[in-house]
């Protein structure tokens, strides 16, 4: 009994990483979709967040919106490391609805961008994989 829920493992991780690859690019695909406004913003510095594998930096910048009002918003991703300081000006677009919601534009390669959903996805796929070719 105990070695038939061993057999499963494979195919239960593999479904796991791929629903979580799939939310994560979800949820930047939304983004992107979200902000249309351009717009250029100053890097104020920096939030951190502590984790066990290390800490995540999330930007943070001040803008002018369109109507002429200043806003100040927190960059939804983070990462362990950025090529800018604070004073940095960042090409950006935000959400018309909601200017708090913004994605930089073009501060990272789309390559960066869609690396950690793909590299999910595909782990996800190499468990599925193993799971019917190998076991």
């Amino acid at each position: 009994m105990l070695l038939q829920i061993f057999y499963f493992i494979p195919a239960i991780l593999g479904t796991l990483f791929i629903a979580v690859g799939l939310y994560h690019g979800s949820k930047f695909y939304s983004l992107t979709r979200r902000c249309t406004q351009e717009g250029t913003g100053t890097l104020l510095g920096f939030e951190e967040k502590k984790m066990k594998s290390g800490t995540l930096y999330y930007p943070v910048v001040r803008f002018t919106s369109q109507d002429g009002k200043t806003h100040r918003a927190r960059y939804a991703f983070g990462n362990a490391e950025w090529n800018y300081v604070a004073g940095d000006e960042l090409p950006l677009r935000y959400n018309p609805d909601n200017p708090e919601d913004i994605y930089l534009h073009r501060v990272q390669s789309l390559w960066q961008q869609y690396a950690s959903p793909v590299f999910i996805i595909l782990g996800g796929v190499i468990f599925m994989l193993s799971y019917y070719f190998l076991l």
